[in-house]
């Protein structure tokens, strides 16, 4: 029941929850490549701002540390450079501690960590996924919620994909339906 804009007449209203849309944030792929280890595997699996969600191999980010590791090597003078190839790796989804890494070792990293922007519950990037009245429907069925994701190992994704949307379920909208005649009640 809702109260009335006079605070005195309770109003009866159907309606249902939903994700609030502002709250959805996406990880897209910055790089082709192949998924070595994937670290979500469930529909609505809780993941966390910063957590690991997978290990890509791609070829473009290998050729691109290799670059940078070369550079070091046999041109340490040459700062520009050397500071536009670690701005590459950067750009192309490496954390700045990945990327120390590699200069400290000095080798490549084959795999390379993808890590969460936001907080909430992960969902496939698809379609069907992105609207809120699928949504709903897609929430009623307990049997979805512990559905596997169709993403797995060792499959592809291209540079600017969609892979993950996470939803924050800390910020929800109702969505209720009001009569025409009650609609003078709420204010």
């Amino acid at each position: 029941p809702l109260r009335g804009s006079k605070g005195k007449i309770p109003t009866n209203a159907l309606g249902s929850i939903s994700y609030g849309i502002r709250q959805v944030g996406t990880i897209s792929a910055r790089v082709s490549g192949r998924i070595e280890r994937l670290y979500v595997r469930f529909r609505y699996q809780q993941v966390n701002a910063g957590q690991k969600i997978m290990g890509i191999y791609s070829p473009e980010l290998l050729t691109a540390q290799q670059n940078l590791l070369f550079l070091l090597k046999n041109d340490a003078d040459n700062t520009s450079f050397i500071s536009a190839a670690k701005e590459k790796l950067l750009l192309l989804g490496m954390s700045s501690d990945q990327l120390q890494q590699v200069i400290k070792t000095q080798e490549p990293s084959f795999t390379v960590s993808v890590y969460s922007k936001y907080s909430g519950h992960i969902h496939e990037a698809t379609g069907n996924m992105n609207s809120g009245n699928n949504n709903l429907a897609i929430m009623k069925d307990v049997a979805l919620i512990t559905e596997e994701l169709s993403l797995k190992e060792g499959m592809y994704i291209q540079k600017g994909q969609s892979i993950f949307s996470v939803y924050n379920p800390s910020h929800v909208w109702a969505l209720l339906n009001i009569y025409a005649g009650n609609q003078s009640l709420i204010k």
